[in-house]
């Protein structure tokens, strides 16, 4: 009997211990077989998101080099239909039987979904300025960025020309009523030359000489009248204009330190001489104020004076006619220049009232008419947020060479587009070519205006002529400043003659160099007098500030942000003509998703976190996409 306890003890023993061994080794197997499903999962999350955005939308890649996965709503579909390759390999042509690594997933969701029009746009731009740098343009954008500043100034000075130009009606306006006081006053004064004469031909008398004093009181109550008429609205335009230069002086104090010292100095100027309409104690204001009591005193006395003593010229009159000719010697007969000022400044005016297009296209009968399909694009519907970052000034540069390269233009039209114009749609935002190009335009001229200004600043030989003429022009006040600020006024009117003629050569595809030299320059003084100067045959050269070149400049200066959202309304609508199920706010430029898993104990259940009520395993999986980060 002790013989048989003794095996039986040793039985349970070895059951014992067999049953442990069993549920180590099963263990071990168990936490293996989790680790690795674990790893399985993580794995098949990524692949299976590598696999939907291997899916991006072709049309956009072949036409606009531009990686997006164009199916947002079908993204979380598409991700779980290969995520069930995994789970079940015989569907996918792998080894069939037993798999102890058997996970399915329970439930998809997205973390992070970004889009060509999320965040501003950042993605998009993210997308253009990779393919800029693939194909080798960093140098090309970084040279644009040289003549960022340059150009900057020039749109400064050329919104100052303009400016100027408006003050220089105002101040007609002022110049036309001095002009009637002095015109008066010398009708005054031939009056008092005709009196002196028949003083000295004795024929002033109560007789002979009462038509000519009747003539000469009428004339004196004239003179007071006008007068007084034109010296109050004198006063009412200066101080209309004074009120303007208060606004003025604040503005170009903003523009120090963004403009050359040259360009400030000159403003500065002309500031100063617009000024001597306006202060008490301003050349032109005592011109006026001197006249005016000279007129009044003449008109007065000749009004006043006792005519006749004895039928003759009374001593009191001829004193008075003495001493008033002596006074209204003054004022001079001669209106030099009249005839130039209306032949330039008349003529720039009458352009500017005229259609731009008209003005610097050789046939702006042949200009496109089409315009953008009715839709919600991406410029409306997304705009721009807050959330985007920073763009530098080197993405400016690539965003600027990848819309020149991808889009059309003026000129070099693209295939299958709604627009012909598409660079001018980027810059001018109006669903219209026409109305684009007319942006485009009126952009060019200004560029133009205020580089021809800067070169001007700078040529001494020019300065002088336009000097010349302007002393010509005012040279009867014999105010200094008022040459001056007309030797202005007549820069400003030869730049925009010179950038009409500039803008002309680059719609006819010629090349206009930005900073011009002697030999650059196309009009004279002179000539610019000319109503159809602009018309006329103009030399060209091809180089690399042609249109194109200045088109880049324009969108350099523009807002980058809204310039790529105008280049996604343009990609959307091309693309709809074949697709019309194609959004911009669809494609998907990255993400991160976040996915569940379950898996079935087989050896064991371990104790681990996240299991499900039955038992199962819980995974949950992260992973994450993109194509240009």
């Amino acid at each position: 009997m002790e013989s048989q306890k003794g095996q039986g003890s040793i039985s349970v023993f070895f059951a014992m211990l067999l049953v442990t061994i069993f549920a180590i080794i099963c263990t071990s197997l168990e936490s293996a077989r989790y680790t690795a499903v674990s790893y399985l999962a993580a794995q098949a999350e990524e692949s299976a998101l590598e696999s939907v955005f291997a899916g991006y939308y072709n049309p956009v890649w072949k036409r606009y080099h531009l990686f997006f996965m164009a199916d947002g709503p079908g993204f979380l579909p598409m991700l779980q239909d290969y995520l069930s390759y995994y789970e079940n390999p015989e569907k996918g042509g792998g080894m069939q039987g037993t798999n102890l690594y058997e996970f399915h997933q329970k439930g998809i969701k997205f973390l992070e979904c970004v889009t060509a029009v999320d965040q501003g746009g950042e993605a998009f731009l993210k997308a253009i300025v990779a393919d800029t740098e693939a194909h080798g343009k960093t140098e090309l954008a970084e040279s644009l960025l040289g003549q960022s500043e340059l150009v900057k100034e020039a749109g400064e000075v050329s919104e100052y020309i303009g400016g100027l130009l408006e003050y220089e009606q105002e101040i007609s306006a002022i110049e036309e009523s001095y002009k009637a006081m002095e015109s008066q006053g010398k009708h005054l004064k031939s009056v008092y030359q005709e009196l002196e004469k028949a003083l000295k031909e004795g024929t002033l008398t109560a007789d002979i000489g009462k038509e000519l004093l009747e003539k000469a009181k009428n004339c004196a109550t004239e003179t007071s009248r006008q007068t007084a008429e034109s010296y109050a609205e004198i006063l009412k335009c200066t101080k209309l204009l004074e009120e303007e230069l208060e606004l003025e002086t604040e503005e170009l104090l903003k523009k120090e330190g963004s403009v050359g010292e040259l360009s400030y100095e000159q403003m500065e100027t002309e500031l100063e001489n617009l000024k001597e309409y306006t202060r008490e104690d301003g050349s032109r204001r005592n011109e006026t104020e001197f006249l005016k009591e000279l007129l009044n005193e003449c008109a007065k006395n000749l009004a006043d004076v006792e005519f006749w003593e004895d039928g003759k010229a009374s001593v009191a009159l001829q004193e008075v006619v003495r001493e008033g000719g002596k006074s209204l010697s003054v004022l001079s007969g001669h209106d030099s220049g009249e005839k130039q000022k209306s032949s330039l400044l008349e003529v720039v005016k009458s352009w500017k009232s005229e259609g731009i297009l008209d003005l610097v296209l050789e046939d702006p009968g042949n200009v496109s008419d089409k315009t953008l399909p009715a839709g919600d694009y991406p410029s409306e519907t997304a705009g721009t947020s807050e959330e985007g970052g920073t763009i530098s000034a080197q993405e400016k540069g690539m965003a600027v060479l990848y819309t020149v390269s991808h889009f059309g233009r003026f000129g070099r039209g693209q295939k299958d587009t709604v627009l012909d114009y598409e660079a001018e749609y980027i810059l001018g935002k109006s669903e219209n070519d026409k109305e684009n190009l007319a942006v485009v335009a009126e952009k060019l001229l200004a560029v133009r205006t205020g580089m021809n200004f800067l070169y001007l600043l700078g040529d001494g030989q020019k300065q002088a002529e336009a000097e010349l003429l302007a002393a010509a022009l005012v040279g009867f006040t014999g105010i200094y400043p008022l040459v001056k600020l007309m030797k202005g006024i007549l820069l400003g009117a030869w730049a925009f003659t010179e950038a009409v003629c500039d803008v002309r050569i680059l719609f006819q595809g010629g090349q206009v160099p930005l900073v011009k030299t002697v030999s650059d320059w196309n009009t004279s003084l002179e000539k610019a007098a000319e109503e159809a100067f602009y018309k006329r045959e103009i030399s060209q050269r091809k180089g690399v500030w042609d249109y194109e070149g200045y088109l880049c400049i324009l969108l350099l200066m523009g807002d980058t942000e809204h310039q790529c959202f105008r280049m996604m309304d343009l990609i959307e609508a091309n693309l709809r003509k074949n697709d019309s199920g194609f959004f911009m706010e669809n494609c998907i430029s990255s993400a991160v998703v976040e996915v569940s898993f379950q898996a079935e104990p087989r050896f064991f259940h371990l104790p681990m976190p996240g299991k499900s009520r039955n038992g199962a395993y819980i995974f949950y999986k992260t992973a994450a996409y993109s194509y240009y980060d």
